[in-house]
Formats: structure tokens, sequence, C-alpha cells
């Protein structure tokens, strides 16, 4: 497990799941994004040990983009297919 995320990552937030499971996480995230144009780019950090399995399924199956992965950090685009040039 990395202690720390990628120096190069840049994103506009971070968002601690912290110990919940990643359907918790999941959740919570949806929530915190909703609001947020796309293109946002977040810093995701979840110690569920699942979550290297399910943040990317969720990412696919939402139209997220998973940009990078080291867990516990996972660096997350919210629906950049939705981003006005």
């Amino acid at each position: 497990m990395s202690e720390t995320f990628p120096e190069h990552w840049e994103f506009d937030d971070e968002f601690d799941g912290g110990e919940e499971t990643c359907g918790r996480v999941i959740i919570n995230l949806y929530t915190y994004l909703k609001p947020m144009p796309p293109g946002y780019r977040i810093l995701l950090i979840s110690k569920d040990p699942a979550a290297p399995y399910e943040f990317p399924a969720w990412c696919r199956m939402t139209g997220n983009a998973l940009l990078d992965m080291a867990h516990p950090y996972y660096l997350v685009e919210y629906k950049p297919q939705l981003k006005k040039e």
C-alpha cells in the first residue's frame, strides 16, 4: 500500500473514504460529485482491500474516468465525456 499519492497527480479536491467499505464510499462519492462540473478531478482515498477492483468497475459503469491508481489512492475524473470544449 502506498503511503502517498504520486506527486504528478493533479486534482481539484480529495475525498477520503476512510475505513468505510467501497459500497458506502461510492454512495458518498456519488452524492459529493453530483453537483460538480464534468471534468472535475478528485483524489479518492479508500483503504478497503476491495477498492482496486471496485473503483475501476464503478468508473467503467458510470462513465467516470479512472486516470490512475496507487492503492489506497485513486485519481478519478468526473464524466469527462460531458465536458464542453
